[in-house]
């Protein structure tokens, strides 16, 4: 027999301030990934001014992502344990000030620790943003909500290209750094000020508990999740840290056209965003499992990453956008969805520790690569990087068919996910 499905809550029901919050935690994700973009779109121009190799750019990539990866399980663990309001105050106002830090180095040593600095706080961001949805809008609209809110997200990717480019050539690189970073102080005190008694607040919060990192690694349905997120990360954090160097160092493109075009990518990946959560949500009215449809669409989008493969054989900047757009697709898409996948598997407490320790997983994983394609690129180019980029997604593709066969198959009944 299949069970009845529940009533959808009404969106006119969820408070205003609740639509507020979902802005302004929009606002503050766009700032921070401005913060975080301003080496990748200036790689060339502080290469040239501190005079490094690829192999230090490789470094400085690392260095941010190290403190991002270790510090998601403990920025996920701070705030199941005490919200959401006052640790991502804390959060923002330290990327800020190491973002104004950046802006004011003198040598690459500062540059390096500032950047450390920046990772270990905008670890923070993600669990705040799962736990937030949780505490602030009701279990039924979670997705809507994230779905609402990445489009306007992915400004954040949009704009850094043309702005910082601009704040660079009109008022030299430092401002590149030093404006975003003014700007993150005020709104680290603004999210204080909004933060207040949320309508649907987490249990586990509420109450003071601890989630456990055993209890969640218990769960063995978390796995395959895991292992999915180390191998395929890199290609996304990749591509954001390379890409405006390529188009410069490779393609022979200048500051200013790196800011005119590599908004694209993230303006189609923003679209394209409506329809992949669509999809899910067609696939589950179908009578699919939700966490299988999150996972089917995902699949999907993976085939497209043998594409990386062509980049290496072509000098064009047009085939290099389309080639640079599609893989935006696919990464961000595996990361949506992944991220969403955390409220099926942690239904009622324990989300911002899962999803600190899934990102922790992947990020650790993208920053070993980065590492180590700085010495591949200076001694081979850039050729072998991009073959494995392409192989990584079919091979998650595999793993997800692998772990979880049974949210694949359409079912005749409701399931559960395994626990």
């Amino acid at each position: 027999m299949t069970e009845a499905r529940p009533a959808v809550t009404p969106l006119s029901s969820i408070p205003t301030i609740s639509w507020f919050v979902l802005a302004l935690m929009t606002v503050d994700y766009v700032l921070g990934m401005i913060d975080r973009n301003a080496v990748a779109v200036l790689k060339t121009t502080l290469k040239q001014e501190f005079m490094l190799t690829d192999s230090d750019y490789g470094l400085l990539v690392t260095a941010f992502m190290v403190p991002y990866a270790i510090f998601y399980i403990i920025c996920g663990r701070i705030v199941d344990r005490y919200g959401t309001r006052g640790p991502f105050t804390i959060f923002v106002g330290i990327w800020s000030i190491a973002t104004l830090g950046c802006g004011l180095a003198n040598s690459f040593a500062e540059l390096v620790a500032w950047r450390a600095v920046l990772g270990a706080a905008e670890a923070g961001l993600l669990p705040v943003t799962i736990v937030a949805l949780v505490n602030w809008f009701p279990k039924d609209r979670i997705s809507f909500a994230y779905a609402v809110k990445t489009p306007f997200q992915s400004l954040g990717a949009i704009l850094s290209p043309p702005v910082v480019a601009f704040l660079a050539i009109a008022y030299g690189w430092r401002a590149g750094f030093l404006v975003p970073g003014a700007i993150g102080l005020l709104f680290a005190i603004l999210w204080f000020m909004v933060d207040r008694r949320p309508p649907y607040r987490q249990t586990d919060v509420e109450r003071g508990e601890r989630t456990s990192l055993r209890s969640v690694l218990n769960n063995r349905a978390l796995w395959g999740i895991l292992l999915v997120r180390l191998i395929t990360d890199p290609v996304w954090f990749f591509f954001q840290y390379w890409q405006a160097g390529y188009m410069q160092e490779q393609l022979g493109a200048s500051l200013s056209e790196v800011g005119q075009l590599l908004w694209l990518p993230p303006v189609v990946t923003s679209v394209a965003t409506f329809f992949t959560a669509g999809m899910t949500e067609k696939l589950a009215r179908r009578g699919w499992h939700p966490a299988g449809a999150r996972m089917r669409v995902m699949q999907a989008s993976g085939l497209l990453g043998p594409l990386i493969a062509t980049l290496p054989f072509i000098s064009g900047i047009p085939w290099f956008l389309f080639v640079v757009t599609t893989t935006y697709l696919m990464g961000f898409t595996w990361l949506f969805l992944s991220n969403i996948l955390m409220t099926d598997l942690f239904p009622n407490k324990g989300v911002g520790t899962a999803v600190g320790l899934m990102s922790c997983i992947g990020t650790g994983g993208a920053a070993l690569f980065n590492f180590a394609a700085g010495p591949v690129i200076d001694s081979y180019g850039y050729t072998p990087v991009f073959i494995i980029l392409a192989c990584v997604h079919p091979i998650g593709i595999f793993i997800l068919h692998r772990f979880y066969k049974a949210e694949l198959q359409r079912p005749l009944r409701a399931q559960q996910v395994p626990a």
